[in-house]
């Protein structure tokens, strides 16, 4: 687990709003992923169980260049990047910016979470223009009321999973590991994953 405050800003690219980073997931999406979770979201799910990234001034600013070193380590093993929040999308430019550096390093395939629904993406142009640079993307709000759909790994029933590109396949995400515990550097045990304990 790699701690915001722990990262050093470059202030000469865009910088991005972010909670945390973990290195090596195993429950974030298909394989042994690289995730940063985007701090901010005013969405408000009832029963949201990732609270703490709702706090638009809340995290850190990291630099766009520097967030895409870390996720794109040579020296980890990485099967894909994984997107997360807070919500995304309400820092359209910076997840824009970062996601095209990833793909100009010819980034794994990248998952995207967003509690809004496609239909929003799609009919927004700052949204939009993000899509074709997403290769899977899981979207629309938690419902707690709904049960999981954890055939296509998500949390709640409403909740859509878009292939946006031929990177991934639907089975691909079916049989995941839906949550996990990893102690940090600092010995501090975090929770990740879409399934509580």
């Amino acid at each position: 687990m790699i701690h915001p405050e722990q990262l050093q800003v470059d202030h000469n690219k865009m910088d991005i709003r972010i909670h945390k980073i973990l290195i090596g997931s195993r429950a974030n999406g298909p394989g042994v992923r690289n995730v940063v979770w985007f701090q901010g979201c005013t969405l408000n799910c009832p029963g949201c169980f990732n609270t703490q990234t709702h706090d638009p001034a809340g995290g850190q600013l990291i630099s766009s260049e520097h967030l895409c070193d870390m996720l794109l380590d040579p020296e980890r093993t990485c099967d894909g990047i994984t997107i997360s929040g807070g919500e995304p999308f309400q820092q359209p430019e910076e997840l824009f910016t970062l996601l095209s550096s990833l793909r100009k390093r010819k980034s794994p395939p990248i998952l995207v979470f967003s509690g809004l629904s496609y239909t929003q993406l799609d009919s927004n142009h700052k949204y939009k223009i993000c899509l074709p640079l997403i290769d899977a993307l899981i979207c629309g709000p938690y419902d707690k009321e709904r049960p999981p759909a954890y055939e296509r790994f998500c949390s709640s029933a409403n909740q859509e999973l878009w292939l946006l590109s031929n990177r991934f396949r639907k089975d691909d995400f079916k049989g995941l590991q839906l949550s996990e515990i990893i102690i940090d550097e600092t010995g501090n045990a975090v929770f990740s994953g879409i399934k509580l304990l």
